[in-house]
């Protein structure tokens, strides 16, 4: 398989920094695109020509509202692959349509026009470009933590393409061979910014040195719960720091970035300090061998990291925990020895991930940290290349040391408040530009349909103010103008988790749609005693709602919910057991920011 990089067929530099936004694409797989046309465009019939039209497809798209190609990848018909955005930067060509279409989705283009040329031919796939796709998706399965789907663009938004590629989606061509699994490649960790992790409210750090043992749990809920999902649950409704764990693993043995390697847990009372804890997220039988393999490699890497042999124990296992968790299967795997297939110990994230150190890059990219240091005096002068490392960490340390604030290496909203105030920036509203841009806050307004739009312009004023607490009330947090952190986590995760749901109080199919993707059962639009059961389970698990599992939407359902909407969201309900406007209002909210 051949990849042409970036560099090598021309490429511009990206716009912005576009690994700012969430990216997961474990959650979903792969769209396939093609060019399409409505000109005399076809592909190139000689190979060298192939470059300038990937340089064009750039173009056009940078030309438009775009700050890059939109593709992820594009195929030729010759069967060359060329790196567009790459594995590491969400796609921006799968449309908003369908709620996380670009967060979730590789996007594939393969090189060819429409389906009806002007003079009448159909511009058809070669088999060099099904070959290659194919083994590029297989290639994303395997490095790229791609999910299992395998999408047309038609499929997540309205629209003829992938044209006469789509047949070859449906009908299995571009499925990679099953294959072994690698054990000859160490397993990599997806780091919070990839999944799209809060920072955390505070954090202690615990040496390497300290740790003695490490602990499997279970999440108890369903396999289709997200690592956002259980973070916001220990935020929200536990009231923790962060999301109580060090590492989770899902069904297909995904591994993600928790607090870290030295991080303090919050997962079992007494050995948080002691134990690094990883949670398999799914239920008692939903265990697959490629779990035990993540959990066997994550535990490898624990002891060479510590250098030393920690003991290998479970939750319910520890002194002081008493508790079903992991469960009987998970149980008895640990109490026979943790054994599985000998993989590598796992590779740790990028420096620049976000979970130690630079993980508030939703208050001050890395970039706007270093230079913030640096114009503070900081000697030798940091590289201001995005990148968090070592020198960086040292720097900001330094630089907390200089505000008075805890010099812990986290650029959180105190050392923001700390800093801004050191260099006398009082500026109303639009003051918090090194979160987002004033004419990208502009533009977030107009997406969410304000009228008139705003004119993007990049200048503060008394009418993007007003769009800005517009959307801040849209979204369910405080409308005072200022486009902080919580904005910004509240913005992103509306249009990447959440349900994009208009508030009007209305429990109709797509509302009820939302609450049955959120709760893990049927999507079928249709509320019945199945899905008032999903949701019992739900509220039993995440709320201590202790409910009757009986489909019976009463009361005391109504005021179960209720009560966990005003935890997640602060909704404010009266717990009166009433199926009415407000609770449906504050469910929509609750489900367009993915806190339910």
């Amino acid at each position: 398989m051949q990849i042409v990089p970036r560099s090598a067929w021309g490429a511009k530099p990206p716009e912005e920094d576009l690994s700012r936004y969430s990216w997961k694409p474990f959650e979903g797989g792969v769209a396939i695109h093609h060019k399409g046309s409505t000109d005399l465009w076809s592909p190139a019939d000689n190979h060298q020509d192939c470059p300038q039209q990937i340089r064009e497809i750039q173009d056009e798209g940078m030309e438009g509202e775009g700050s890059d190609i939109a593709y992820n990848y594009v195929v030729c018909q010759h069967g060359v692959i060329f790196e567009g955005r790459g594995k590491s930067v969400r796609s921006g060509a799968n449309g908003t349509t369908t709620t996380g279409a670009n967060e979730k989705y590789y996007a594939i283009m393969g090189l060819i026009g429409t389906t009806s040329l002007p003079w009448g031919a159909d511009d058809k796939p070669s088999s060099s470009m099904l070959v290659a796709i194919r083994d590029l998706i297989g290639y994303l399965r395997q490095y790229g933590s791609a999910g299992p789907q395998i999408k047309g663009h038609r499929d997540l938004f309205d629209t003829d393409c992938p044209g006469t590629l789509y047949p070859y989606v449906t009908n299995g061509s571009l499925q990679p061979p099953a294959s072994p699994p690698d054990t000859s490649q160490p397993l990599s960790i997806i780091p919070r910014k990839q999944w799209g992790a809060r920072p955390p409210v505070e954090v202690t750090r615990v040496a390497l040195a300290a740790r003695t043992g490490f602990t499997v749990h279970y999440s108890a809920g369903a396999a289709a719960t997200t690592p956002r999902q259980i973070q916001n649950y220990h935020m929200d409704s536990n009231g923790w720091s962060d999301i109580g764990y060090n590492f989770l693993v899902d069904t297909a043995g995904r591994i993600y970035e928790g607090r870290g390697w030295e991080v303090m847990g919050a997962h079992a009372s007494g050995h948080n300090d002691t134990h690094i804890g990883a949670c398999f997220i799914g239920n008692d039988g939903d265990v697959t061998p490629a779990v035990l393999r993540s959990f066997r490699a994550l535990y490898n890497r624990a002891n060479a990291l510590t250098g030393k042999t920690l003991a290998k124990t479970w939750h319910g296992g520890l002194s002081g925990n008493s508790t079903e968790c992991p469960g009987s299967q998970l149980r008895a795997w640990v109490q026979a020895g943790m054994n599985s297939d000998n993989v590598p110990a796992v590779t740790d994230p990028p420096p620049s991930s976000g979970g130690l150190g630079g993980g508030m890059t939703s208050v001050r990219s890395i970039s706007a940290q270093q230079k913030a240091v640096n114009e503070a005096g900081y000697s030798p002068a940091l590289v201001v290349d995005g990148f968090w490392g070592p020198k960086t960490d040292a720097g900001v340390r330094w630089l907390q040391g200089r505000l008075g604030v805890p010099a812990d290496g986290l650029w959180g909203p105190n050392t923001e408040a700390a800093y801004r105030a050191q260099i006398n920036d009082t500026s109303p509203g639009g003051g918090m530009t090194s979160v987002r841009s004033a004419a990208s806050q502009q533009q977030a307004v107009n997406g969410l349909g304000y009228a008139p739009p705003l004119v993007v312009d990049g200048a503060w004023g008394p009418k993007t103010d007003a769009g800005v607490r517009w959307l801040q009330g849209q979204l369910g947090v405080t409308a005072d103008g200022l486009w902080g952190p919580g904005t910004e986590a509240a913005y992103q995760a509306y249009y990447d988790e959440g349900a994009l749901l208009a508030v009007d109080g209305d429990f109709g199919p797509s509302t009820i749609r939302a609450t049955q993707r959120a709760i893990g059962t049927t999507v079928d639009g249709q509320w019945g005693p199945a899905s008032i059961r999903a949701l019992q389970r739900h509220l039993n698990t995440w709320s201590d709602a202790g409910l009757a599992v009986d489909g019976l939407m009463g009361p005391v359902a109504v005021k179960a919910l209720q009560r966990h909407l005003n935890t997640m969201v602060g909704a404010g309900l009266a717990l009166d057991g009433i199926w009415g406007y407000a609770t449906i209002a504050a469910l929509q909210r609750a489900l367009n920011r993915a806190r339910f």
